[in-house]
């Protein structure tokens, strides 16, 4: 207890600190007020405070204060937001508990980079393609957002990999080191006219990893543009590649986490150890994009944006052997109208999206980390569209309303030309019926800086690819689509003399035909639909602007808290004799507590501290075993010095897991044998610096 009563004590002291520097003549320098933060949110380019959903926006400098080598911490500091990192390299995010169908990577929750659809047409996210240097800014809509970015009940991250800079170039060269084995290598050079934005930008991470078995390695290379070829025309281009290797350490179960958390997982006279088997995904990533942005005249302006894909995939595993050959590609259109009739203000967007994938899949026997015998050979066919129409009117009084509704089509095309057991191949095809999906939200703005909102949106997420044909080869046709409504009310804006900041969510949302996930005896993941679940919840992000006097020592303060409530139950689940209704979501933390203090100093120095409590968390359905709540403390502290007119020299240093918690990052939900847990690292440090010169 001693060390958690210490980190609440290390809080309390730099926040009693700030405040004593506190100066009745200190000046607030603020850059950007809420009702000047411009979002994309629902694709209507709104200012923050008159968007109806519940949006939470990451600036570059909020990324860049913690630790560069993951997205895991300030990504956790956003209410309603859990990622998990269950080995480096592999990762979860969960938004409003949507990961209870993820065993692995990303799902249900769409992703776009640079207007480009990420997230393949069946719903899946390769997220940890993704270095952290390809984050400019990240906004994060929580909750169904199905009537402009179609199918699906988590949510949608959107991501720009550059973020806003005067004009000027800039060449960077970085380099950290740290526990485990820990190397990051980093490049960019970016230039920024008035009639041209571009950055190239590589990135190479490797690590031996925590546990045994936990090598990981990723070379990234990125080439971003944005041209005004007129004062109309606007053309960008987005390339991507990325070489991504990682060891997959496996479950323990709770004499194994006890007894050596580092271990890998054992194997036994049915099934081989992590390490026999080469448990391991090896991906070769390709991605290219192009947006064409006109503007006809002030009213009328369209964007659109074409691009494709392709990627190799190698996934030994304890059981078999996975080889994919991926490619696919797709378009997303929007037509823009803005209009005004007296008083009122309002733009019309109607557009489509469009998206096919093809994977070639096989999955061979695994001998010694080695593919054997062929058992299954298939084509995977995905096509998806998305027919979407927004209406976003500005009223008198302060009130703003948006009202959307999309028209979603999914196909699945499953064509198995080897089956070990069958002497023919046969095709299986399962087309999900098209869904209208409505939303209405209203804003009302109570003075220039706060706002009330409150929305009602409808959700439908059909299960993935990977969801209806397992990692073992089964196809399950009948799995249904999640359905759900969502009732939200929130509270958002600036307060107490403009120094404290607040944005507050208070949500019911009823889901039908829950998709959860359930291990095989042989240790795969299964799926199937429950009845149903209800999720009620509360997010709080309050940041306090302690002190933003730029001529003083201390130059800027920032404390920001978040905090989750999340009681989300089965309302109706019945599996076989055993009745789960009324049990707690499984994987679903019901208390999340993230304090955030941010230091700057006119001399240089600055300083990033975090405390993050983690509530109890159900790993079965049945809950009948949890693990346990944690208080992760993690610090960041460095000092950026000019050398001269150009150069520019930042050194840092930082400690993860600075109260040597033993904790699970990353939990293995209904895991037969009870290997739930994913240890996460003990205390670990890294060190670097960046030198850059800028012109």
């Amino acid at each position: 207890m001693i060390k958690h009563f210490l980190a609440i004590f290390c809080i309390i002291l730099v926040s009693y600190t700030a405040y004593s520097q506190i100066s009745a003549d200190s000046s607030y320098v603020r850059t950007e007020t809420l009702d000047e933060i411009t979002v994309i949110g629902y694709d209507a380019e709104q200012k923050l405070l008159e968007t109806p959903v519940a949006v939470s926006v990451l600036p570059s400098q909020e990324i860049r204060a913690f630790d560069e080598t993951s997205l895991v911490p300030v990504m956790n500091t956003l209410p309603g937001v859990r990622m998990e990192q269950r080995a480096p390299g592999s990762y979860r995010i969960a938004i409003r508990g949507s990961a209870l169908r993820a065993p692995f990577g990303v799902r249900n929750v769409k992703v776009y980079w640079n207007d480009i659809p990420f997230t393949d047409p069946s719903g899946s996210t390769a997220f940890n393609l993704l270095d952290v240097s390809n984050f400019g800014t990240v906004e994060v809509i929580k909750g169904p957002a199905g009537s402009v970015y179609g199918a699906g009940t988590g949510g949608v991250v959107n991501i720009s990999s550059l973020p806003p800079q005067e004009e000027g170039s800039q060449i960077e060269l970085g380099a950290t080191v740290g526990s485990f084995g820990l190397q990051r290598y980093t490049a960019s050079v970016k230039q920024f006219s008035e009639q041209s934005r571009w950055a190239v930008r590589y990135a190479h991470q490797q690590a031996e990893g925590y546990r045994d078995h936990t090598e990981m390695k990723r070379d990234m290379l990125e080439l971003r543009g944005e041209f005004d070829l007129s004062d109309q025309h606007t053309v960008s281009t987005s390339f991507l590649y990325s070489d991504l290797f990682y060891e997959i350490p496996g479950g323990l179960n709770l004499e194994q986490f006890q007894e050596n958390p580092r271990q890998a997982r054992p194997g036994n006279r049915f099934v081989m150890g992590s390490e026999e088997s080469n448990a391991s995904i090896d991906q070769e990533y390709v991605l290219i994009g192009l947006t064409n942005e006109y503007r006809w005249n002030e009213k009328l302006k369209n964007q659109t944006t074409i691009y494709g894909n392709f990627s190799s995939f190698e996934n030994p595993f304890n059981f078999d052997y996975k080889r994919d050959s991926r490619q696919g590609g797709g378009g997303r259109t929007r037509f823009y109208y803005d209009h005004s009739f007296g008083a009122v203000e309002a733009r019309y967007t109607v557009g489509a999206e469009f998206q096919t994938a093809t994977n070639v899949a096989r999955n061979f026997g695994n001998r010694m980390g080695e593919p054997d015998t062929l058992n299954f050979d298939d084509e995977l066919r995905t096509r998806q569209a998305i027919f979407f129409a927004k209406a976003d009117f500005t009223l008198p009084n302060g009130f703003f309303v948006s009202a959307g509704l999309s028209h979603n089509r999914l196909n699945y095309d499953i064509y198995r030309l080897v089956d070990v057991a069958l002497d023919s191949s046969y095709r299986a095809e399962r087309s999900f019926d098209p869904v209208w999906i409505p939303h209405l939200g209203v804003t009302k703005q109570l003075n220039s800086q706060l706002a009330i909102r409150g929305d009602v949106s409808l959700g439908f997420s059909p299960p993935t690819i990977e969801e209806v044909r397992t990692n073992e080869g089964s196809i399950n046709l009948d799995l249904q689509p999640e359905r759900g409504i969502n009732y939200e009310l929130g509270l958002r804006g600036l307060i107490w003399n403009d120094r404290l900041q607040l944005d507050a969510s208070a949500f019911y949302f009823q889901l039908s035909e829950t998709i959860v996930q359930r291990e095989s005896e042989r240790g795969t993941t299964l799926f199937t639909n429950t009845g149903s679940t209800d999720q009620t919840g509360l997010e709080l992000a309050a940041t306090w602007f302690a002190i933003q006097a730029p001529q003083q020592t201390i130059s800027s303060l920032e404390i920001q808290t978040a905090f989750t409530y999340h009681n989300f139950r089965f309302d109706s689940y019945q599996k076989e004799d055993e009745d789960f209704s009324g049990n707690q979501l499984t994987g679903v933390a019901p208390n999340i507590w993230v304090t955030t203090l941010r230091l700057q100093t006119k001399p240089g120095f600055y300083a990033n501290l975090t405390y993050n409590f983690t509530d109890e968390i159900p790993l079965d359905d049945a809950n009948s075993v949890y693990a346990d709540s944690y208080h992760l403390v993690q610090a960041k502290a460095g000092y950026r010095k000019a050398l001269n007119n150009s150069w520019q020299l930042e050194i840092f240093a930082g400690v993860d897991n600075l109260l040597d918690e033993v904790y699970s990052l990353g939990n293995d939900i209904n895991a037969f044998g009870g290997r739930y847990y994913q240890p996460a690292p003990t205390r670990n440090y890294y060190a670097g610096l960046k030198i850059g010169r800028t012109n």
